[in-house]
């Protein structure tokens, strides 16, 4: 959940996000700046242009597309076109072509439309990037996030976890048949002794005010870096049970007010994570009527990179998994 705010224009309320997982018949390391925590694709089209897509799998998109803005879209010289669906219609983007060595894993299952991407107005988000890799996207493939080195890649269709690799379960919502309703996923981390569940969401990111910046000592590229999110109702309640842990008013700048909660460990599967900060949120936004509408299960925030940042994670979609590569050390700071 990035700056694409609450995921507002992923879906109409009511469409199912369905996945098909499939995973390239050949590994694909994609191309990409690393920032602050966050890694953004940076695909070249044909005609040279580069397009900044941040990868984050609590992002936008459906069906296999990922997003681009219409500025994006007319640098691309890309085709523009509405796509006629049963329940509404939306903006979709035909036609992206990229250099061969220097592009996107293609989507090769039904798409709608077969279009490539859908469109989104300029005004969303901020200017620092052109859209994202989201969650209706990165759900067609087993991704992995190599955060020591910076690398993301599209493992092939014989991809298998690494001796000694831990598996975490992703929670993901289904229908009575069995088929996936969505592709957001939810993980389970253990704080103060107990679950919690949250949105894994590689996008989650924080806005620092100075106070907050202070206490956190995070890395920031034009003022933003990584967060973890959790609920004001959920922080109230570790506040009250856990004076000693720090507390930064007005730590965060994206609304007005928002505290930071230094969290002392999180256990993200085996490996203890800390000391963790989580930027507080409204109820309203992870509630039934915000994010935990998207995955048929309450949320109550995310889980961003601060927590698995310094591992080498794999999505395994099809499987609903994550996959933990064993770091030397279990003890993550």
């Amino acid at each position: 959940m990035s700056r694409l705010f609450l995921k507002a224009f992923c879906i109409p309320a009511g469409f199912a996000i369905v996945s098909t997982s499939q995973a390239a018949a050949n590994e694909r390391i994609i191309p990409t700046v690393f920032e602050a925590g966050h890694f953004y694709a940076t695909p070249t089209a044909l005609n040279g242009q580069k397009v900044r897509l941040l990868a984050d799998t609590g992002g936008a998109g459906f069906g296999g597309l990922y997003v681009l803005k219409k500025s994006a879209v007319s640098r691309l010289s890309a085709t523009l076109t509405t796509c006629k669906l049963d329940d509404f219609n939306i903006d979709v983007v035909r036609s992206v072509s990229f250099l061969p060595d220097a592009g996107l894993a293609p989507v090769t299952t039904t798409r709608p439309c077969m279009a490539d991407a859908m469109s989104v107005d300029n005004k969303v988000g901020d200017d620092t990037f052109d859209g994202m890799l989201g969650a209706g996207y990165l759900a067609r493939f087993v991704v992995t996030f190599d955060y020591p080195i910076h690398q993301l890649k599209v493992e092939a269709d014989d991809w298998r976890p690494a001796a000694g690799a831990e598996q975490i379960p992703l929670i993901f919502p289904h229908n009575a048949q069995g088929k996936r309703e969505s592709d957001f996923p939810r993980v389970d981390l253990t704080i103060d002794g107990a679950p919690v569940h949250l949105l894994l969401d590689t996008g989650a990111t924080a806005f620092p005010t100075p106070a907050g910046l202070a206490a956190q000592q995070i890395e920031t590229v034009n003022g933003e870096g990584v967060t973890s999110y959790i609920t004001k109702s959920v922080f109230d309640r570790w506040h009250s049970h856990h004076p000693e842990w720090q507390v930064v008013e007005h730590g965060d700048h994206l609304m007005p007010d928002t505290r930071i909660i230094m969290v002392p460990e999180v256990y993200f599967g085996t490996a203890r994570v800390g000391p963790v900060w989580f930027t507080e949120r409204p109820d309203k936004n992870f509630g039934p009527k915000g994010m935990s509408m998207w995955m048929g299960q309450t949320v109550v925030g995310a889980a961003g990179a601060n927590i698995y940042g310094k591992l080498k994670i794999t999505i395994d979609y099809a499987r609903e998994a994550l996959w933990l590569s064993p770091p030397k050390n279990r003890n993550i700071k």
